[in-house]
Order: C-alpha cells, then structure tokens, then sequence
C-alpha cells in the first residue's frame, strides 16, 4: 500500500527582473570618454617614445666609442708600405747589395677570354717582354684571376726601368688607335740585388723573395737594420677593398733601412776568390777558404770559399752552399797549431828557442804511441828546428813541459773551442776536447800540440795567428765597420775594434815570429820566393781519418811583413789530390796574395836588396 501524497511545502522563486535598457549617451558624456581614451594612447606614445629615445642615447652615446672603433675597423684597413732596403757596400765604396724596384707583368686571362683579344694580346706582349706569342698565350690562355708571367726558365718576369718605359708606350699607342690593351698591367717588385754576382756570396747572404727577410751573412745577422720600418696607410675601402682616395686616411711613413759599409775590400775578395778557384783546380781539391784579416784591428779584409754561389739567382743554388765554411765548417789544422804549441811554452819559461831534446821520431802517451810525418826521427834538435822540421815529436815535448792545464789554458786563450764573436751567423764553437780522465787528458794534449785531435774554423786560426802578429793581444774579427740609418742619410755609426785579451807577452810573440821566419824560409812552402819580405808562416798537413786518406787538408798560415804585420792570411784546401802537403797544395795561393797584397797596399819592403 502507497502512502498518500501530500502537496508540496516548497514555493517558487521570484521571476528574475528585465535589465533596464539606455538610449544613446548625451553628447557631454560621450566626449568625456573620448577624452579618456586619447589620455591613454598618447600616455602609451609617449612611454613608447621615451623608450626609443633611451634606447637610442645608450647606442649613440653610451656605445658611441665601442661602436666607432668596430665601424672604422670595418670601414678602413691598413696598408704595409714597405721601406726601402738598406745598400751594403765594401769598404772602398763599392756597392755589393742594392735594392731595386722592376716591373711584373700581371695579366687576368678570364678578362683577356672575355674581350676576345687572346691572340691580339699574346702578339702584343711578346716583343715586349722578350717571350714568343706561343709563350705568352700558354700562360695567359688558363683558367683564373690573375697569372704572372714569367720567363723561359720560370721565374717571375721583371722588366728594368726601359722595358716598362717601352710597355707603357706600346699600351698607350694602342689605346690612342681604339685597340687598348686588356686584361694585363704592370705591377712594381722590389728586389735585391747584388751587382758583383757570386763576389762575397756567404758573407753576404741573399734576401728571400717571398718575404723580404734577410737570409745567411750580413743580409741575415742585420736584418733589423738593412729592413728598416715599414709605412702604414690607414684608409677607407669600398666593397672590392680598394683605397678610397676620398675616405679618412692616416700615414705612417716608412723609415728606409740603413746603409751598412763592410770591412770587407772588394779588390781583395776578388784576388782572393780567384787565387782558390785557380787552387782547387790546380790541386784537384773539393774546395776550400782564404781568411784575410787586419791584425792590429780584427778587420776581415776577404773571406773566400768555393765552392760559392750566386745571390741574385739563390733559388737555384745547393742549400749546402749558403752556409760561410769559413765559420762555421770544422777541420784539423795540423801543423799549423804547432806556432800556438811554441808560444805557450815560451811564455811559461818551460822552453826557449834553443831548449834541445833528442827526437828519436816517435814517443809514447798513455800508452799511444805518436810518430813524425814519416817516421822520421831528427836527433837533437832544439825548438826552433822544431818548426822547421815540423816535428810532432818536438811538439809533444812542449805540451809536456807545460802540462795539460797550462797547455789547455794557453790553446783557449787564443780562441780556441771559442767562437771568435766575429758579427756573422752560424759561426761554430770549433772542437777541443779537455778529457777527464787524467791519461786521456794527457793524450789529447800532446795531439793537440801538433793540430790532431782538435777542430778549428779558418777564422779562429786567423785569428790566433793575428795575436802574435799583435804583439800577443787577440783582436775580435769584425765584418762590419760602420752603419748609416735612414737610408744613409743620417749619423754614421763607426764600429770600433774590439780587444779580446793579451794571450802572451809582446816579447813572446815577436820571439814565435823569428822562429816562424826561420821556419818559413825551409820549408815547402818556399816563402824564400818572396824578395824583399819577412815572412812569418807554418804549414800544415792533417790527415783526420786513418781508414780514408783521401780526406786530407791543406793549409798555410801567416802574416807579414813579419817586422811590422800589415795582413794575416789562411789558405786552406779540402782534400787536395795532386798533393796533400800544406806547402806543396796552399803555399803558391799564399805566397801569391801576399805579393799582390804588397803591391795593392804599397807595403814597403823590411829587407834591404842584398840581404836574406
């Protein structure tokens, strides 16, 4: 059964009311609100133009400095203008490297192509760059932007000062004939140049045509000063990176390198580098080196080596001819050490000239035994026939009586496992062993005495020969005497001789040269040849290695006039063939500059006719 139902309790909810509705605003209310609504927008303007305008201060004004410097560097570039290259002359005057400027030929091929003036070109160019139109069309008919001509031997083609008077008129012709040339364009090159060819070739060095830089010699060790500053043209440039010439522009002018004046006397060089071609061809030697110096100065008068090569044509030469064998190359001297040996112990007191010994032409060290050329044995002989003789025996006899130390002491204070310090490149310390053990120090000391055992430059053994020619003071060799900066235009620099050290006693030295005199006189070298002049010089005749005789040198070293030394002069030969003695091989190339010195420095005679 189902409850009854009841009516509901609950009542209904109040109709919701209509919205009022307006009829349009009155006109006073209507402005009002446009009134507002122009408020807000220009309020926003002016906020939004206060925002640029801050913006715009901070990027011209805050930035205003970083943002000039990275818009001129975009803008504007700098230009290297290079500074002429300092003239080296010798010590007359006479010009040995200059630098010049000539002209490359530059054509673009794809410009040429264009214009359809290919063969017009070639036949154009050809008599004026001394090639035929076959070879100038090979080089301009190649894909590219540019390509430099070049002569029949593929180098860079360089016209003189004529050739490109003769280029611009043919092209300046042809413009006025309604047929200008195209595509090609003469570009200026500077260049080094050396007008007495292979003449000093190592102590002069080559600058290198890629980068300007001096190279080897005097071109190498002063560079600095030769090269000079280089100009800097701060310009605008357009979109090709060509100067524009109505942009902002800064110059630096370039400072010209400084003209060098060597010691070096272009006369001598030449005796004395055709003296050692005449040797090495007489001899049959691989070459060799002649070292003339002053002694009284260190000043290098000539330093020849053959084999040489050619400066203005480097590229084409043996990278093992740059080097300057007389400073850097090493060689046993030989018998010339034996002048240093004698002064040593006369110096000390431990011998004079007459100090005797029985040479019996061989004598044992450390269980070594060491014999004289040939096993000869003189007898009794004093010191004087020592050098005479050149006997190693006699030698040794000397380094004992000074013992190794002294002996040591001596040897290094005439340079020796030293470099000179002479002003040029790769100069070597040379060799001279100093053992420890006390018997091996015995025996390099004995076979020192007699030039083994040791290697030398040619110019430490000039230069030691050139202290007893001093009266016992070691000058340092020099190659260069005075420098003039600005191109030559400002204040010369005189470089002034330079003393290393007394070695021995004035007395002492001129006592060696007597004795070199006397030597001289008998020995192969035939000095006695020479009239009216005292000569003081030691042969010497090395032989390094036992197993290959074929490695032998010949050398002479000496000065003179003996009384009043005005030059010193090594020869040395590299393995002559037809002889190896020092004398025989060196002693005509000796003997032949020291006459030619005489002659050239009008020396006077220090012997009277009559008289030996």
């Amino acid at each position: 059964m189902t409850a009854p139902s009841h009516p509901s309790t609950r009542t209904a909810p109040p109709p919701i009311a209509p919205r009022p509705t307006h009829g349009p605003l009155p006109p006073a209310a209507l402005r009002a609100r446009t009134r507002r609504r122009q408020a807000i927008l220009f309020a926003l303007a002016c906020l939004a133009l206060l925002a640029v305008t801050a913006r715009l201060m901070y990027w011209q004004i805050g930035l205003r400095q970083a943002l000039s410097g990275r818009a001129a560097a975009e803008a504007l570039t700098q230009i290297l203008v290079p500074a002429g290259r300092g003239t080296i002359r010798d010590a007359n005057g006479v010009i040995l490297a200059l630098s010049v400027t000539e002209d490359s030929v530059i054509a673009d091929p794809d410009v040429i192509r264009l214009a359809g003036a290919r063969d017009r070109m070639s036949a154009a160019l050809a008599p004026l760059v001394g090639l035929t139109a076959d070879q100038v069309r090979a080089q301009i008919d190649i894909p590219g932007a540019y390509a430099q001509l070049r002569d029949a031997a593929g180098q860079p083609l360089l016209l003189d000062p004529a050739h490109s008077r003769d280029f611009a008129t043919a092209a300046d012709a042809a413009a006025k004939e309604h047929n200008p040339f195209v595509g090609v364009a003469l570009y200026p090159v500077v260049h080094r140049v050396y007008p007495s060819g292979s003449l000093g070739s190592q102590v002069l060095g080559f600058v290198r045509q890629s980068d300007g830089s001096g190279q080897y010699g005097v071109e190498s060790a002063y560079d600095t000063l030769l090269g000079g500053q280089p100009g800097v043209l701060t310009t605008a440039v357009d979109a090709q990176g060509d100067p524009l010439a109505t942009g902002p522009q800064r110059w630096t002018p370039p400072v010209p390198g400084a003209d060098v004046t060597l010691t070096l006397d272009a006369t001598v060089q030449d005796m004395a580098e055709r003296g050692l071609a005449d040797a090495i061809a007489r001899t049959g030697a691989d070459g060799g080196s002649v070292v003339i110096l002053d002694p009284r100065t260190g000043a290098i008068l000539a330093l020849a080596n053959q084999p040489a090569f050619d400066p203005n044509s480097y590229a084409t030469a043996s990278l093992s001819r740059f080097g300057d064998p007389a400073v850097g190359a090493v060689f046993d001297p030989g018998s010339v050490m034996k002048a240093m040996t004698m002064a040593a112990g006369i110096d000390t007191g431990a011998i004079t000239p007459d100090t005797t010994f029985d040479d019996r032409g061989v004598v044992t060290v450390d269980g070594v035994p060491l014999h004289n050329w040939g096993a000869y044995a003189y007898g009794t002989e004093t010191m004087t026939q020592v050098l005479q003789h050149s006997a190693n025996v006699g030698a040794v006899f000397v380094a004992q009586r000074l013992g190794v130390e002294r002996f040591q002491a001596y040897m290094a204070a005439f340079g020796y496992g030293a470099r000179t310090g002479v002003d040029l490149p790769a100069e070597t310390t040379g060799l001279f062993p100093r053992p420890a053990d006390p018997g091996e120090a015995e025996l390099a000391a004995a076979e020192q005495s007699f030039g083994e055992s040791i290697g030398v430059t040619p110019l430490q053994l000039a230069a030691a020969y050139g202290a007893l020619a001093n009266g016992g003071v070691l000058m340092r060799p020099y190659i260069v005497q005075g420098v003039t900066p600005d191109g030559g235009r400002g204040a010369a620099t005189r470089i002034q001789p330079h003393v290393e050290r007394q070695v021995v006693s004035a007395a002492t030295a001129w006592t060696v040269t007597r004795m070199l005199v006397d030597s001289a006189l008998t020995s192969e070298a035939q000095m006695d040849l020479i009239q009216g002049y005292s000569i003081a010089a030691k042969t010497g005749t090395s032989t390094p290695d036992p197993h290959d005789p074929s490695v032998t040198y010949a050398t002479v070293a000496g000065y003179a006039p003996a009384t009043n030394p005005r030059f010193v002069i090594v020869v040395k030969l590299d393995h002559p063939r037809t002889s190896i003695f020092g004398g025989a091989a060196a002693g005509p190339l000796w003997r032949a500059l020291a006459q030619q010195l005489f002659v050239y420095y009008r020396i006077p005679p220090d012997i009277p006719a009559g008289t030996t």
